[in-house]
């Protein structure tokens, strides 16, 4: 098949996708944040430690996470986070989203997440098993609400850490979001958001990572649902942070396109992302620092 051919098929099947995606959403709604079963315990544990790991590589080195108070973004499924989060000792965890997926989760699966993780003090470990069973638990807070209001949910919590996983893809309003989590972090605040900026459906993000960005904006958001990503790149990212003073803010690559794939994923882009050098990016984590140090 010639290149163009090839191109033209990635194209059509793209579309094909994206209005399988607009579909499920109308009849199911949004009901799947990660790859995973739930009913898959052991996968959905690979899983979590395996998010936890990546938040903590990209989290500032000087950063103390004892004592600390940490929000997370939309954590799907699963608060399995927060309890790691409190094993290695931080001082709350709360996490808010739009979607109450993580609302009526068994505390038995935070045993048996805990049991898998070798870390942290046993004080800490047992304050973590403890705070994880008890329903309403401030220190281990879960709120949910459709409009996103971050300074509402948070309930008059302020944050020493801020984080997310393949969360902030799916803001509709970047800038907006930045603002109002600004609102809620403490002088000294990190920010860890790990973003997957590639196409989001499983068989043609094998094929062809860039598929969403051959669209221009008006074809693409025909097929516009709650969630739908974005097509933010880095730049923007990084821009919505420093526009709210953060400091320090820079995307780290993660994974870039496979050298296989390469021509063909950066062929036939729509405007403005043809040409753009950081195409090749396929996700990574965005990290910076509010104005100020912890404690001071």
């Amino acid at each position: 098949m010639t290149p163009a051919l090839r191109k033209l098929e990635m194209t059509v099947l793209g579309l094909g996708f994206l209005g399988l995606a607009w579909s499920k959403d109308k009849l199911r709604g949004y009901a799947t944040p990660n790859t995973v079963s739930k009913f898959d315990v052991e996968g959905q544990i690979a899983y979590l430690l395996d998010v936890f790991g990546s938040l903590r590589r990209f989290m500032p080195p000087d950063f103390d996470l004892r004592g600390r108070d940490v929000l997370e973004l939309s954590p799907g499924a699963s608060r399995g986070n927060g309890v790691l989060f409190l094993a290695l000792g931080a001082r709350s965890y709360h996490a808010i989203d739009v979607f109450n997926l993580a609302g009526d989760e068994d505390p038995v699966f935070y045993e048996l997440l805990l049991d898998r993780f070798a870390e942290g003090a046993a004080t800490d470990r047992q304050r973590a098993r403890a705070l994880a069973s008890t329903s309403g638990a401030r220190e281990f807070g879960y709120a949910v609400g459709r409009d996103f209001d971050i300074p509402r949910l948070a309930a008059g919590r302020s944050f020493d850490l801020i984080v997310s996983c393949a969360a902030f893809e799916h803001y509709d309003s970047v800038p907006d979001t930045v603002a109002s989590l600004t609102q809620v972090a403490r002088p000294g605040c990190a920010a860890v958001h790990i973003i997957d900026l590639q196409t989001h459906s499983r068989w043609i993000r094998e094929h062809d990572p860039n598929n969403i960005y051959r669209y221009p904006e008006s074809i693409y958001r025909l097929f516009r649902f709650p969630g739908q990503p974005n097509r933010l790149r880095p730049a923007d990212y990084i821009a919505a942070f420093e526009a709210q003073r953060w400091s320090d803010a820079r995307f780290v690559p993660s994974r870039t396109i496979d050298p296989a794939l390469r021509d063909l994923s950066l062929a036939g882009l729509a405007a403005p992302f043809a040409g753009q050098d950081d195409m090749i990016v396929l996700d990574g984590a965005l990290t910076a620092r509010y104005p100020g140090r912890v404690g001071a």
